[in-house]
């Protein structure tokens, strides 16, 4: 996906959680250029192989496993990822922060006074 299309479906679920507010423009336009650079990068990790590990040889003549820098990449792009939508509120993580009421309509407040009456 493009970054405008997950800009777009990133406020579309902020709003549908109410959570929405122009504000965030600036994080949500962030998420969503990282997002794409994660896609780029995962289209250039499977033409180059796929492999999240490739052998390196040292100086010193000894071959040792390494890490791709695809994989890496990858790892950093979703943990910024993460962050972000952590932020926004809308990773569960996230959403416990908004303190939603329950099902029931009450919050955890008015369950522990009823716990304790």
């Amino acid at each position: 996906m493009k970054k405008d299309e997950y800009k777009k479906t990133i406020i579309e679920d902020m709003k549908a959680l109410c959570i929405y507010q122009p504000q965030y423009d600036i994080l949500i336009d962030t998420l969503a250029q990282t997002c794409e650079f994660r896609d780029k990068n995962m289209e250039e990790w499977k033409k180059a192989g796929g492999q999240m590990v490739i052998p390196y040889t040292n100086k010193g003549g000894a071959t040792n496993p390494l890490k791709t820098p695809y994989y890496m990449n990858n790892l950093q792009f979703n943990e910024q990822i993460l962050k972000y939508c952590k932020e926004l509120c809308i990773s569960p993580s996230g959403m416990n922060k908004l303190g939603h009421p329950n099902d029931e309509g009450k919050d955890d407040f008015e369950e522990f006074m009823d716990e304790i009456s």
